[in-house]
């Protein structure tokens, strides 16, 4: 009965009915006992949520405190998010590592390499989007404010890999004149490379 719910409230989205699971891995309304997934009580008093984006929020606010803060401020970077970049941002978050370790494990994000820098990049864009839209408009726009200050500290030495990354994350904060600065940058680059 609460299987056929599951495929049949989303409307067999994968992505979805993923969530939805995990959410209740999450909630432990779903164990794994001797290698076979098992539903506990709890899953009688679950809800299911309406969309993707409610059941991604109801897994956000699940997370302590100081990891949700993390995930929302990972957020505001984007998709993709170098550590570094995060560490500095997120100033007042003890032990990011163990706080991305579980974000990993939960399957929120995962780990790559780029620019020989470790990245990390949220397993779907609706995971970033919808932590995004969860953070007030002003505090939003003081932490792309962070972020552009950040990769200006952190990038310094390949400034020009960054350009419209910066003038992005100008903009969004209202600081337009920087925002102007790197843009014009990023047109000059783009020029240059016949972009």
């Amino acid at each position: 009965n609460l299987v056929r719910k599951v495929y049949r409230e989303p409307d067999g989205n994968p992505f979805f009915i993923e969530e939805i699971v995990r959410s209740f891995i999450d909630e432990g309304a779903l164990v794994v006992k001797h290698g076979v997934f098992e539903l506990t009580e709890k899953a009688n008093r679950m809800e299911l949520p309406l969309t993707v984006q409610d059941v991604l929020m109801a897994r956000i606010d699940m997370l302590e405190e100081d990891t949700r803060n993390l995930v929302k401020i990972a957020s505001v970077i984007g998709r993709n998010f170098f550590y570094r970049i995060l560490q500095d941002v997120a100033i007042n978050i003890e032990d990011v590592e163990t706080k991305l370790e579980h974000l990993k494990k939960i399957q929120l994000i995962q780990e790559q390499k780029r620019m020989e820098e470790v990245e990390y990049v949220f397993k779907h864009a609706l995971i970033q989007e919808t932590a995004y839209t969860s953070i007030l408009h002003q505090k939003r726009n003081e932490i792309h404010l962070m972020v552009a200050d950040s990769i200006e500290k952190i990038f310094s030495k390949r400034l020009h890999d960054f350009y419209g990354e910066l003038a992005y994350h100008y903009s969004i904060g209202e600081d337009f004149k920087n925002a102007e600065i790197y843009l014009i940058k990023a047109g000059k680059e783009a020029l240059k490379s016949s972009a």
